[in-house]
């Protein structure tokens, strides 16, 4: 069975100071280990027994403009590991279309580039998500949503522009929180991507809302989100190293196990692989 996790993240902050957000949210969280280095030989030390076949490396960049060393970084380093990588990128939401039109051109020089996301300041109503979706869209690329529960009506009536589009949901839709409205809000935002979409999603980032990837904690979110939209349309991503601050690789694959281990094999295929092969138009 392929494995491909479909949302990872490689941090070097020895050589580069691309990670200003990431070490502001490590001491909000009084977490310090979150900020802190984390190389491909790290990931498969956390990983254990799961071989992972095939990455899906999102942007981790927080410092403007570090994008584009980054992406040139990712190159050298699937180079040199001989590493079966796709990249997806991010822009810069406040530049003009003529500069985001650029940085998109840029990135997708490499052959390893399959789409974007905007982590922050992207508004679903702006010129800034008109050029990219409209590039994207142009040219068969990946659009990564990631958004709050509360952004899910506006980021829906958008891409209805757009219905060739191929887009794929972060993190579960990342709930906001995980008290009793949030969750209520979130299962509303699943069933209406759902509803309203085909469109798959990362059955990611929970621990980001939950801050515990224990089955008990997170199996309850999982269930919801596949009963909304089956087998087909869920993926495995790991959203390390991020999500230690939930807990280690090690117990959200137990969690994973655990939960997708209850579905069919051909289910259990799609989940770990074949969607996010498809998705990401995979080799």
């Amino acid at each position: 069975m392929r494995v491909v996790d479909s949302h990872m993240h490689l941090i070097d902050i020895t050589a580069h100071d691309w990670y200003p957000g990431l070490s502001a949210w490590a001491e909000s969280l009084q977490k310090p280990g979150l900020y802190r280095d984390f190389s491909l030989e790290a990931y498969r030390a956390a990983a254990g027994g799961l071989t992972v076949d095939t990455f899906v490396h999102v942007s981790a960049t927080t410092k403007p403009g570090a994008h584009l060393a980054e992406a040139a970084w990712l190159d050298e380093v699937a180079e040199a590991h001989d590493l079966d990588l796709a990249v997806i990128g991010t822009v810069d939401p406040a530049g003009s279309p003529d500069e985001i039109r650029a940085e998109l051109e840029s990135q997708a020089a490499s052959p390893r580039f399959r789409g974007v996301r905007v982590l922050y300041g992207f508004d679903p109503d702006s010129p800034a998500a008109d050029t990219v979706l409209g590039w994207l869209d142009e040219r068969g690329l990946v659009f990564d949503l990631v958004i709050n529960p509360d952004a899910m009506a506006a980021w829906l009536r958008r891409l209805e522009r757009f219905p060739g589009l191929t887009v794929v949901l972060e993190h579960t839709g990342w709930p906001s929180s995980v008290d009793a409205t949030g969750r209520a809000e979130w299962q509303e935002a699943v069933r209406t991507f759902a509803s309203a979409t085909s469109a798959p999603c990362k059955l990611s980032g929970l621990g980001m809302a939950t801050l515990d990837v224990s089955e008990g904690s997170l199996r309850p979110w999982l269930e919801f989100a596949v009963d909304q939209l089956g087998w087909d349309r869920v993926m495995f991503g790991s959203n390390m190293p991020i999500e230690t601050m939930g807990g280690s690789f090690e117990q959200l694959l137990t969690t994973l196990r655990a939960v997708v281990g209850e579905a069919s094999a051909a289910d259990q295929a799609r989940f770990w692989g074949e969607n996010a092969v498809a998705a990401y138009r995979l080799g």
